[in-house]
């Protein structure tokens, strides 16, 4: 088929993320009548890597020889701007999609020397992304996603709170910026959560709690932790149990946390899980308490599975998967009473949730299927190679 558009999707890795996650959800689904998919990662590595569908072709920086000599400040990165640009030209890519701000700050420069369009996915409030994984010549670098993202072809946020902040912090023009949410296979997701569940870690009694994603900063658990440590310790909920499923720089000090709190018994740490919808389905109440998210494809997977959810209204997505609080409780982030609170609630409703739950379950699944959500990125695809 040699009309198809040739779209290289480029992410640091495949790890254990919602974004990776996501890229190998839209390799599964893009038409292939009308695109031939690649995939670039700048690290081959990540438990999502075996998922990638076996008709994708994978190029990485690290089929390179590794770098000899001094090591220079923005070395590393020249060598991988060089190396995507190349790889560009080599492979005649039509056009690239490229997601996350590390992968914009390669894929900008690289797509501007080969002459080939770009759509960038922004994925996380700006200003909290920028504080949180560039630690490093922030100034500069902020500068220089605002120049990246100012020339893209096209900049994919996935919510419509997001693209307004992405319009706003980088100076988008209006029609630059595209709100399409993340979408689900969620067949695909009820299929696998039918599986028995792969750990034995899991609590056995009483309400049961759970929270996924990488333990760091950014994700809140430990203002989760701080409100079951206000639950057990003084309002004397003892049949609780927490299960936290996910790995991250944070493991260890989190786990220092719990047993602070002589909680050790009541939260469960079980690592990644390549699946983790038995366990979703498996729970009375999911709890999200990020500082800040762009979407969070957990809250969405959990309300597919018919799991009552309480969530931060933080920025940005919840408050727009959730319409506002009408399907899921949505309680102000880094308040471990008000989390406590709402974690009360919901024990206290515990019979009465089933109503508000199906209305969830209903919602999101005709909001974030797959098949639209691919179908309007198709389009943004298209309109970008055509121009």
């Amino acid at each position: 088929m040699p009309d198809r558009i040739r779209v290289l999707f480029a992410i640091g890795s495949l790890g254990g993320g919602g974004s990776e996650r996501q890229i190998v959800n839209i390799l599964r689904h893009i038409d292939r009548s009308k695109f031939e998919p690649w995939l670039y990662l700048v690290s081959r590595t990540g438990e999502f890597l075996r998922h990638v569908p076996d008709d994708v072709q994978v190029k990485s920086f690290d089929d390179t020889p590794p770098l000899t000599g001094w090591y220079l400040p923005g070395r590393i990165r020249r060598a991988q701007i060089d190396h995507f640009a190349r790889m560009l030209s080599d492979e005649r890519i039509d056009v690239v999609y490229d997601r996350t701000s590390h992968m914009t700050l390669i894929a900008a420069p690289a797509c501007q020397r080969a002459g080939v369009p770009r759509l960038s996915t922004v994925v996380a409030n700006p200003a909290s992304d920028l504080s949180e994984n560039f630690r490093r010549f922030r100034w500069l670098k902020t500068r220089l996603l605002q120049q990246a993202y100012r020339t893209a072809a096209r900049v994919i946020a996935n919510s419509d709170s997001l693209a307004q902040e992405c319009r706003n912090f980088y100076r988008l023009g209006e029609d630059q910026v595209v709100a399409i949410p993340n979408g689900f296979d969620f067949d695909y997701i009820s299929n696998r959560a039918s599986e028995a569940l792969s750990n034995n870690a899991v609590g056995s009694v009483g309400f049961q709690i759970v929270t996924v994603g990488r333990l760091e900063d950014c994700k809140g658990f430990d203002v989760l932790f701080d409100a079951v440590n206000e639950l057990v310790n003084v309002r004397g909920h003892i049949n609780l149990a927490v299960t936290v499923a996910g790995a991250g720089a944070r493991e260890q000090a989190l786990k220092h946390l719990a047993a602070q709190h002589c909680l050790d018994q009541v939260i469960h740490f079980i690592g990644f899980l390549d699946n983790p919808y038995p366990l979703i389905k498996s729970a009375d109440l999911f709890c999200l308490t990020s500082r800040y998210e762009g979407m969070p494809n957990v809250l969405v997977e959990a309300m597919s599975l018919g799991v009552p959810v309480l969530s931060t209204d933080c920025p940005h997505g919840p408050r727009d998967i959730l319409l506002g609080g009408e399907l899921g409780a949505l309680v102000p982030p880094g308040s471990p009473i008000l989390i406590a609170d709402g974690i009360e609630q919901a024990m206290q409703r515990r019979s009465s949730n089933e109503l508000r739950t199906a209305k969830a379950q209903a919602s999101v699944l005709a909001r974030f299927g797959v098949k639209p959500t691919t179908l309007a990125l198709e389009e943004q695809l298209n309109r970008v190679v055509r121009k």
